[in-house]
This record gives structure tokens, C-alpha cells and sequence, in this order.
């Protein structure tokens, strides 16, 4: 029976630099997507609030319960 040369397997400098770049670009990725998650929901959070405060003005004013009789 004929054997082979074994397989050799190498890990460069360069492979794991260019790993660490590829893992440095996927967390910053996910912290960017995060932050605009976080941003998005800020701004509908300070909407809602907003336009809360503006029905809580009309039924003072008008004296409802603000649904809509």
C-alpha cells in the first residue's frame, strides 16, 4: 500500500493579522448596528412622549378622557 506525504497545515503572521482585521470589522459592525438600534428607539421613544404630552394638553383643555367619544 502507497502512503502519502502528510498533510501540512501553516499559520502565518499574515493569516492571523488578516483575522484579527475580519474580527475587528464584525464587532465594530455589530456596535455600529447597536448604536442605530439605540438611536431609532430613542427618537420613536421621545415621539411617543411627545405626542402623549399633546393629547394629556387636549383633554385638559376639552375636558376628555381623549378616546375619541
Amino acid at each position: 500500500m502507497l502512503r502519502r506525504a502528510p498533510t501540512t497545515i501553516t499559520l502565518t503572521q499574515a493569516d492571523i493579522e488578516q483575522w484579527e482585521a475580519g474580527r475587528q470589522r464584525k464587532l465594530h459592525e455589530a456596535q455600529q448596528k447597536l448604536e442605530s438600534e439605540v438611536a431609532a428607539n430613542q427618537t420613536a421613544a421621545d415621539g411617543k412622549s411627545k405626542e402623549s404630552r399633546q393629547r394629556s394638553t387636549k383633554d385638559r383643555i376639552m375636558g376628555g378622557t381623549g378616546q375619541g367619544r
